[in-house]
């Protein structure tokens, strides 16, 4: 069986997750829906909006030529590997629209549908004429000469990281804030129920006081926001130095990802507060910590694979133990949740997701590499 993981996969089902966020956001009012409004053949519509027909189309290309170049590196001919991916699309969009019959803020239509399928080909196409031309069998070359065998979860996670940067986290690259949503989702499940009384406080607005407020507001603050900061900067710099082989690779990799966070982070404030904004977030204390990212990231280009994940896992860690002593301001989050500059570069919300859940997965890979690393070696001395 072959070693080779391919990241097309990974990325399917986060194009899935994104088309299913789409559809049925905004994740409210859910009810049974009723016998005579409910059919299995979708409605048409007597009007359409140009934006939404043009969202359908765009919306689903991207899963069309992932999922097809994800068929192709399995092994599938281009035929079948178009066909699957364009009766995934198809089935998966008619599943959605039917499931909008529960959702009193949309509207099923097989107009969409019909887009939807038709996103998906064009997508399905696209994949076929990379193929055609060469493009995957050259990236497949290049990804044996570059990375390792088992890189493909680990360059999805590099694409990812940039996401969960479009939702201004509470500290420069400080992603990873999730006790605090987990805190929230609960006392939600647990409204006008005993169990309540042990997640919501006597007093509700002390819940959005961290236990370590009184070290994040004092003069420990600046070195705090410096060491997520360049904690944020290391943790995908660790992944990168995880998977990737040659030296010269590795620098061009941490060059990007300096890049990227810098741009992302910058689109995000201009889009989010309006341009004049972009660089406000550079303080002095994520300068320093950008800077020690980077002096970090030298450090890492010598060191070996296996080094690098520990070190990531140890980095990792440290990221969220220090986001987690950053406040969270509750008016904050729910004004910009709803500023209307921002929604679309934030997806309504779910780039928040990214950012909140990257450090976890990006976790449970790097332990992963290790605990395969420590299996494989274990089964050679046999």
């Amino acid at each position: 069986m072959s070693l080779h993981r391919s990241s097309a996969w990974p990325l399917t089902w986060v194009a899935v997750a994104l088309i299913v966020y789409a559809t049925l956001h905004p994740w409210s009012g859910w009810h049974w829906p009723d016998g005579q409004v409910f059919r299995w053949t979708l409605p048409r519509l007597g009007f359409e909006v140009a934006n939404d027909l043009v969202a359908n189309i765009l919306g689903y290309l991207p899963f069309g030529l992932i999922l097809c170049v994800a068929h192709l590196r399995s092994g599938r001919g281009p035929m079948v590997a178009a066909l699957v991916t364009v009766l995934t699309g198809a089935m998966l969009s008619y599943t959605l629209e039917l499931i909008q019959y529960t959702i009193p803020t949309r509207v099923p239509s097989i107009t969409d549908w019909i887009l939807n399928t038709l996103g998906t080909a064009w997508g399905a196409l696209a994949a076929l004429t990379i193929h055609a031309l060469g493009l995957v069998d050259m990236w497949h070359r290049l990804r044996e000469r570059w990375f390792i065998p088992q890189a493909g979860h680990g360059l999805a996670l590099l694409w990812m990281w940039p996401l969960g940067l479009l939702f201004p986290p509470p500290l420069p690259l400080g992603e990873g804030q999730l006790l605090p949503r987990v805190r929230v989702l609960l006392m939600e499940a647990t409204r006008d129920t005993p169990l309540q009384a042990w997640i919501l406080p006597a007093d509700p607005l002390t819940m959005w006081s961290s236990f370590h407020v009184s070290v994040a507001t004092s003069s420990w603050a600046p070195v705090i926001e410096s060491l997520t900061t360049t904690a944020g900067l290391l943790a995908p710099m660790c992944v990168a130095c995880a998977v990737a082989r040659p030296r010269s690779l590795r620098v061009i990799l941490l060059t990007m990802l300096v890049s990227l966070a810098i741009g992302a982070t910058a689109l995000s404030t201009a889009l989010n507060f309006g341009p004049v904004h972009a660089f406000t977030w550079l303080t002095m204390p994520a300068v320093v910590g950008m800077l020690l990212g980077a002096f970090g990231g030298v450090f890492l280009v010598d060191r070996s694979r296996t080094t690098c994940a520990v070190l990531g896992v140890l980095v990792v860690l440290f990221l969220i133990g220090l986001i987690h002593l950053a406040p969270l301001d509750p008016y904050y989050a729910q004004t910009l949740q709803a500023w209307e500059n921002g929604r679309f570069i934030r997806f309504h919300g779910l780039s928040r997701w990214f950012g909140i859940l990257w450090p976890y997965v990006a976790l449970a890979w790097l332990i992963g590499r290790l605990w395969g690393r420590e299996t494989l070696a274990s089964a050679q001395q046999r």
